[in-house]
């Protein structure tokens, strides 16, 4: 390979993988999506980033290109990430399906969905409100135990493969997305990948008035931007279930904004720049040829990888055997 992309490298296998490529004359990119340098005490691999910490801070300090989704996660990298350049996310294309419908004299889904808990203390009041012939709250991950725990009644759902998650949120009855997120620096360097994925797929959202869903979202047009506050959510909420014309105009318009401005194309494009780049940085600033000692670890540490390698082919190879005699 000419280049290499190491995507959250966290390890000494990663930091390894690196060196060897620029001991063999490639290019090294390092990508990143989330301010792992300041992980926020909810999120689940808090207590283990302390250990990953110190291959991640080398890994990225040894490429030659940062690439971050966002040009607020690079600012807040600093030094960290000498060099960065923004591969933006994309909305996951829904191809030429319709957007679901928005039926005045149906209940409303409300959609949360998130990999890690939330700190959405201020959200749970504001759901207690609702009358519950008028709303349905469905919960996808590990939230649904704090909305539980908060005492309102909710659908629950393991998390499921981006794909299938789409389905799920298209197959609800008057979807809305709702979108807590807490001002926090971990959370305010993230991506607006969620409201790209529900615009994309024609679900209107609510979402929390900060970064960096106002760098995308125009309130009341293409979404709504809502206050971190019990009584601005439940305003929110009770104006949007009360409106499906509304819910219908902007799902409309936030697909059409997507479909402009965050699609695979402009993240195909975003990548093919930063390889450039990285690739004249290379050119411009080559790293330090490797020292004796560091070649005789890399050889062996590729014999030892050669010798896995041949034994996981083995292993697979006998695995299909038995597969095929049992069919």
């Amino acid at each position: 390979a000419d280049v290499l992309v190491l995507q959250r490298g966290t390890s000494a296998r990663a930091c390894w993988l690196a060196e060897a490529m620029h001991a063999r004359g490639g290019t090294v990119v390092y990508d990143i999506d989330d301010l792992l340098t300041e992980i926020s005490p909810h999120i689940s691999h808090h207590d283990r980033a302390a250990g990953f910490m110190p291959w991640l801070r080398q890994c990225m300090a040894g490429s030659d290109l940062v690439t971050v989704s966002t040009s607020r996660l690079g600012a807040a990298l600093g030094t960290l990430a000498p060099a960065w350049a923004v591969v933006p996310n994309h909305a996951f294309s829904a191809g030429d399906r319709p957007t679901p419908s928005q039926d005045a004299a149906r209940p409303v889904s409300l959609l949360v969905a998130s990999s890690d808990r939330l700190l959405a203390g201020f959200l749970y009041p504001a759901l207690q409100r609702l009358d519950p012939r008028c709303v349905r709250v469905v919960v996808v991950g590990p939230p649904a135990s704090d909305f539980a725990a908060a005492g309102l009644a909710v659908e629950r759902h393991p998390l499921l493969p981006r794909a299938e998650f789409m389905d799920l949120a298209r197959s609800l009855t008057n979807p809305l997305a709702v979108i807590p997120l807490e001002d926090s620096r971990f959370a305010l360097c993230k991506s607006a990948v969620k409201w790209f994925d529900y615009a994309e797929a024609g679900i209107p959202a609510l979402c929390s008035c900060v970064p960096p869903y106002v760098d995308v979202i125009e309130n009341g047009v293409t979404g709504g931007l809502v206050p971190n506050e019990e009584g601005a959510w439940s305003a929110a909420l009770a104006a949007a279930i009360a409106d499906a014309a509304w819910r219908t105009r902007v799902a409309a318009a936030a697909r059409d904004v997507v479909r402009k401005r965050h699609t695979i194309g402009h993240t195909v494009a975003a990548w093919q720049q930063a390889i450039e780049l990285a690739l004249q940085r290379h050119a411009e600033h080559p790293p330090p040829l490797p020292t004796l000692g560091w070649r005789m670890k890399d050889a062996i540490g590729g014999v030892f990888e050669s010798a896995l390698l041949a034994l996981r082919r083995f292993n697979r190879a006998r695995l299909a055997r038995r597969q095929q005699a049992r069919r």
